[in-house]
């Protein structure tokens, strides 16, 4: 009896008591006898994955805070199960498109024998299995078992014995419509009901295609690179995916950096929500310079997954700075003019505009004049210079002349400003002295002077300076040929011979004036010269004065 599978389903013959129950195997009624590879028809699987939910929020959103209680949880991953090994490389593949989708092929089993055999003479039992389903049954096996009271003689196809003695006919896939069969010869031996139970086994292959997808995260900062400190810098944030997968729970984290600030604080989020493959989306972050310096903004984007990227934006803030300073006499005397000159330099990274110097003069100075356009305030006592715009690194200089009025410590103190809020002071110190001027002269009454006649020599002393002189003395040298006959002045006075020596005068004040006379007699005839000496304690040497007097004798 041949072995192979035909289309053309055979005759049954009549029922009897040995015929195999006819059951599908996706529908046995419980675990069948003699194995466990009866399979219930596969169930439909779903591959339709779900759209995300539409973004709601403008294409250009303005970057805020979101309190972090606030923000949706990260989507979980599912969990892994117990039994799976993590790092278990799968190996399996998708089907043919065919075992996608329901799958129900459905098995008929029937065992034909003769109503009657006898001891001694062989009988043939036929197993016959058709498809009534619409797949295919993969894997099919026929198992029986020896009938008791018989004697296995052979078995069309070969059967292969199992470990408990059963056999078992291999007859592999059987595709919807086909039928297969197979036949067992035996020799009863003993007299009574013979036969046994034939069993099918097949498997059932159904297949699903996924497609694995993998998303990714690219965000991006830009704007300019130099801002002005106290002006807003608008920031675009580009967050895309250019990956093949749905990126989901998208969150944007902005770590504003020291020297920029936002009203809400330095650490922002933005909930982006997902994004499908090729989409992005653009924001808008507005921050404040407030600090100049370098400064390197920090955003990062993170959604399900692990999925991160950040993106550093390096920027400056630059500002404005003045300097100023004056050079010029630190030292000066009353009535004296003096000439200074104040530098207002920028040393910032930025051009300082609508920039004001002022150099304000104490009570005892007075203004003199001024260049560039120096405007002098008489209520203030201010004067002012502006200038529209300074450069960076660049500086100015205007000049400034004063006339010291008062003896003492006198200061002038500057100023310069410009706008965002940049301000600097100065003040430049100035000691203010007098000088005590001090000038005499010498006279006389009589010029030429017989011998034994007199004459008064006239000492007049005056100080023109704008300072008391201290300690003013006078003396005064006779040659032999005079004889000092009496003295007069502010203080009181010696003579000794030819040298009449006046005290000290304490101080004589400024355009103050002394005077001292000496009355001499001529006792010898000659041209004479008469010294006069001044000294004071503001000199270092004394002032000599000579006059000239002719002493003679009648013939």
């Amino acid at each position: 009896m041949s072995d192979s599978t035909t289309s053309k389903a055979p005759t049954p013959p009549p029922a009897d008591r040995y015929a195999a129950p006819v059951l599908g195997a996706n529908r046995y009624p419980g675990p069948p006898p003699g194995g466990d590879r009866y399979a219930a028809t596969p169930s439909r699987e779903t591959n339709a994955s779900q759209e995300p939910a539409p973004f709601r929020a403008d294409s250009a959103a303005a970057l805020s805070t979101v309190p972090r209680n606030e923000i949706p949880p990260a989507r979980q991953e599912p969990p892994a199960f117990d039994n799976v090994v993590a790092s278990a490389d799968g190996t399996g593949q998708p089907g043919n498109k065919q075992l996608e989708g329901p799958q129900s092929p459905q098995l008929i089993i029937q065992k034909v024998a003769p109503p009657e055999i006898q001891v001694g003479k062989p009988a043939t039992f036929r197993i016959t299995v058709r498809n009534t389903g619409q797949a295919t049954a993969g894997n099919v096996e026929i198992h029986d078992q020896i009938p008791r009271g018989t004697k296995l003689l052979g078995s069309t196809p070969q059967a292969a014995p199992d470990a408990h003695g059963k056999l078992v006919w291999a007859l592999g896939a059987i595709k919807p419509g086909d039928e297969s069969s197979v036949e067992m010869q035996v020799m009863p031996v003993a007299e009574g009901e013979i036969g046994s139970v034939a069993t099918v086994h097949f498997d059932a292959q159904a297949s699903s295609r996924s497609i694995a997808t993998k998303p990714k995260l690219v965000v991006e900062t830009t704007g300019t690179n130099r801002v002005l400190i106290g002006d807003q810098i608008n920031l675009t944030i580009n967050v895309s995916n250019p990956g093949t997968g749905v990126a989901t729970g998208v969150v944007l984290e902005e770590h504003i950096p020291a020297g920029l600030q936002h009203p809400a604080g330095n650490a922002l989020e933005y909930v982006v929500g997902d994004l499908k493959p090729g989409e992005s989306r653009k924001l808008e972050l507005q921050l404040t310079a407030a600090r100049a310096g370098a400064a390197v903004n920090l955003l990062a984007a993170r959604g399900d997954g692990g999925l991160r990227s950040e993106h550093r934006f390096n920027l400056e803030v630059i500002s404005p700075q003045l300097d100023i300073a004056m050079t010029g006499p630190k030292r000066r005397y009353l009535e004296r003019p003096a000439t200074y000159q104040l530098a207002v330099s920028n040393p910032g990274t930025a051009p300082a505009q609508q920039v004001e110097l002022v150099a304000y003069l104490p009570s005892g100075m007075k203004f003199v004049s001024a260049n560039n356009s120096g405007a002098y305030d008489q209520v203030n006592r201010a004067v002012h210079w502006r200038l529209e715009e300074l450069p960076a690194n660049d500086r100015g200089v205007v000049e400034l002349v004063t006339m010291p009025t008062e003896a003492g410590q006198q200061s002038i103190k500057l100023r310069g400003t410009a706008q965002q809020g940049v301000a600097v002071e100065r003040e430049q110190p100035v000691v203010v002295e007098g000088i005590a001027a001090v000038l005499f002269q010498v006279t006389q009454d009589t010029n030429p002077l017989e011998i034994g006649g007199q004459t008064t020599y006239r000492v007049h002393v005056v100080n023109q300076g704008s300072k008391a002189a201290s300690n003013v003395r006078v003396a005064m040298l006779l040659p032999t040929e005079l004889k000092a006959l009496s003295a007069e002045g502010p203080t009181h006075f010696t003579i000794d011979g030819g040298r009449i020596l006046f005290d000290g005068l304490p101080q004589l004040a400024p355009k103050a004036e002394a005077n001292y006379r000496v009355r001499v007699q001529g006792i010898r005839a000659g041209d004479l010269r008469v010294r006069c000496q001044l000294m004071t304690d503001d000199m270092q040497t004394p002032v000599t004065n000579e006059e000239s007097t002719q002493v003679y004798a009648d013939q």
